[in-house]
């Protein structure tokens, strides 16, 4: 963030302006928690803003403990090495399974460990768990309409341009080569960070962001513990 400048003014008070006028950069979707839309990956990045029409969304908040790759016949849509960190469709259903009554329309998946300095880690220096393809068809036959993870891609970090995942998650619910569907209205929401002090289960979700018209736009998601 910067005082606008205008010749050789710049508009802020400490400058000697009599008013700030600051003027932000901003990097949506590596920068912090944002949401965004199926235009993520489309030419026409449409209007994340017209997404969240419900205001309470009936949602399931669940922890995992990522695997080693190796350790799993599930499958990525690119080469994965042994060691790397996953999420997989077992974690996920077993989770899940005590809550499919309930319906939810989100899915909040939480990854364990859980420091706080997670909110401020270098994932470029840290290379962080990503989700199975199996992981990302097991949420879309849930009916889950809202995911949110507190990782920065439900994708692995590189993965040759595909964004796999997210065209599961947009498209057919199976295909990670496939076209998405351009009039999808269902979000991911990425790092977004979730306290150990909130439990798992059932919650309503509100997920607030700014009007922007753009594919994404940065947000804060708030939980709500029913009585």
């Amino acid at each position: 963030m910067s005082p606008l400048k205008t010749g050789s003014e710049l508009w802020s008070v400490a400058d000697g302006a009599g008013c700030n006028v600051p003027e932000i950069s901003m990097n949506i979707h590596c920068s912090g928690t944002h949401t965004e839309s199926v235009g993520h990956l489309l030419k026409k990045t449409g209007d994340i803003g017209k997404m969240l029409k419900e205001g309470f969304i009936p949602t399931v908040l669940i922890t995992v403990t990522p695997e080693f790759f190796g350790k799993t016949h599930e499958n990525y849509h690119c080469d994965v090495n042994e060691s790397e960190s996953i999420i997989t469709a077992i974690m996920i259903k077993t989770q899940l399974e005590k809550w499919k009554n309930l319906h939810p329309l989100a899915l909040i998946i939480r990854t364990l460990p859980n420091k706080k300095e997670k909110q401020f880690l270098r994932f470029n220096e840290t290379p962080p768990p990503f989700f199975t393809n199996n992981a990302l068809t097991a949420i879309c036959d849930s009916g889950v309409h809202h995911l949110i993870v507190d990782l920065p891609s439900v994708d692995r970090m590189s993965d040759n341009g595909i964004l796999g995942n997210h065209r599961i998650f947009w498209c057919d619910g199976q295909n990670p080569n496939g076209e998405v569907n351009s009039e999808s209205q269902k979000t991911i929401t990425e790092l977004a960070y979730i306290p150990n002090s909130v439990e798992d289960g059932f919650h309503f979700l509100d997920i607030q962001i700014p009007h922007f018209v753009c594919d994404a736009a940065p947000s804060r998601p708030l939980l709500y513990k029913p009585e």
